[in-house]
């Protein structure tokens, strides 16, 4: 010891090492904050996708206003795929088709590299995990509605007056002729349309992870992001198997709402 004084300093008091206990203590406190924080995160990542999906279907909207500005009114058709070969880079699956609704986005109709169309990505669909990768497979996470961009002639709906009366109608189906564009959706989150269909499965989601294929519960709703033929664009409960909702429907047409009645 050293005397200053009446004060005795110990020189030893430079070794301030902690305690075990006092560094679980440390920990606890690290893991209570983690637990805390960890959904906090991951809810604002969940929304992040959501904002940018929003923004992306947003544009999409309006570069197909664009393309039927160009074409009389009239949709995209082809013998099968229109609904998924529309845009976006060339994928995985359909190296070959090209991409008509690219030039409206001032992308390369067949872009070789999935860089090149990335406003065809949402970032929940993570593009190497099974089974969300519809950019990596197709070239683009959107799908649209297959009444409006998609075959001449609907065989996804069940047999029964509904599907007869909508393959009446659809070919040469224009814009012109859609009733309340407000109200008819045009495209959404590529899963939108496995959750709508009534014999598909249910659809895969991009923006929780519980809602991943293969983990769905019947009971939680489905929500995607869903752009309308009007160009607005809405984050919504997408119930399986329904085509008439206070919020949105997929038919084109008010006469189909009362052979949709009851589906």
């Amino acid at each position: 010891m050293k005397q200053k004084g009446t004060t005795y300093v110990d020189s030893d008091t430079d070794n301030k090492a902690f305690t075990l206990i006092e560094l679980l203590v440390v920990l606890a406190v690290i893991s209570f904050l983690l637990a805390i924080l960890l959904p906090a995160v991951q809810k604002a990542r969940s929304l992040t996708y959501r904002v940018i999906c929003k923004n992306n279907l947003k544009q999409i909207a309006m570069a197909w206003d664009m393309y039927l500005d160009d074409h009389d009114g009239k949709f995209y058709r082809l013998m099968e795929n229109a609904d998924i070969l529309y845009g976006g880079w060339q994928g995985t699956d359909h190296p070959d088709q090209l991409r008509v609704l690219n030039e409206y986005l001032e992308i390369d109709p067949l872009p070789t590299s999935p860089k090149d169309a990335e406003i065809f990505k949402c970032p929940g669909d993570k593009g190497n995990t099974v089974p969300v990768r519809f950019y990596q497979e197709v070239g683009t996470s959107y799908r649209t509605n297959i009444l409006l961009i998609g075959q001449d002639h609907i065989g996804e709906l069940p047999e029964g007056e509904l599907r007869t009366e909508i393959n009446k109608r659809i070919k040469g189906l224009t814009r012109q002729t859609v009733d309340n564009h407000s109200r008819v959706l045009l495209i959404g989150d590529f899963g939108w349309v496995y959750q709508w269909l009534p014999e598909y499965p249910e659809g895969p989601y991009f923006h929780e992870k519980k809602h991943t294929l293969g983990q769905m519960d019947p009971d939680i709703p489905k929500y995607y992001n869903l752009a309308f033929l009007d160009g607005h664009v809405k984050f919504l409960n997408v119930q399986k198997g329904v085509f008439i909702t206070d919020e949105y429907t997929p038919l084109f047409d008010e006469e189909l709402y009362k052979y949709a009645y009851g589906n």
